[in-house]
């Protein structure tokens, strides 16, 4: 894995740590009065007022002075002050960083292992492709025998059937001869 993966997950794993200890935002909670009959709204817009922002999250009904009182303790923090963790978060960073570690050394192991298996793959292609390089001239060369053997088979039955010809053409003459002086002992 290379060090800019590395330094990539360090840095989210940073962001989210120092996200846990940034102060919470201010709350701004409207200085209105609730009463029992702004609930006593048309349905409408009753349902507009409690949609969630987007589909996946739903608010959470807070009591007026809970908020009050939130808005008080936000104010009167300073906001400068980092929210010191609890040994309990602090623990849970910690097993996420070495979570982090260990997948990072997993991730490590596994590329070593993949790298590995590439090159050996490599080889045993390579090693292929001469063999198949062997084969493939092994083949031609085959070929090229096979074709000058046939030529030569060739070359010799047309031989062949001329000499048969001529000799079957001596052999009638020879038959023909044999007729006439058996004829001609006969006849004499």
């Amino acid at each position: 894995v290379s060090s800019a993966v590395v330094n990539d997950y360090s840095k989210k794993i940073e962001e989210i740590a120092s996200e846990l200890t940034a102060p919470l935002p201010e709350i701004k909670v409207s200085q209105e009065p609730i009463t029992r009959n702004s609930f006593k709204q048309s349905p409408k817009s009753d349902s507009e007022n409690h949609m969630p922002s987007s589909p996946g999250l739903r608010r959470r009904v807070v009591p007026a002075s809970n908020i009050k009182d939130r808005t008080h303790e936000i104010t009167e923090s300073d906001a400068s002050v980092p929210i010191k963790l609890d040994a309990a978060a602090e623990a849970h960073i910690q097993k996420h960083r070495k979570l982090q570690e260990d997948l990072t050394d997993e991730m490590v192991g596994l590329a070593q292992q993949l790298k590995e298996r590439s090159l050996m793959m490599s080889r045993s292609l390579e090693n292929t492709e001469k063999i198949l390089d062997s084969t493939e001239t092994a083949i031609e060369q085959s070929l090229a025998t096979t074709g000058h053997t046939n030529v030569r088979a060739m070359k010799i039955y047309s031989e062949t059937s001329k000499t048969t010809c001529f000799q079957w053409l001596l052999m009638l003459a020879m038959i023909c001869v044999f007729i006439m002086v058996v004829l001609l002992i006969r006849v004499t």
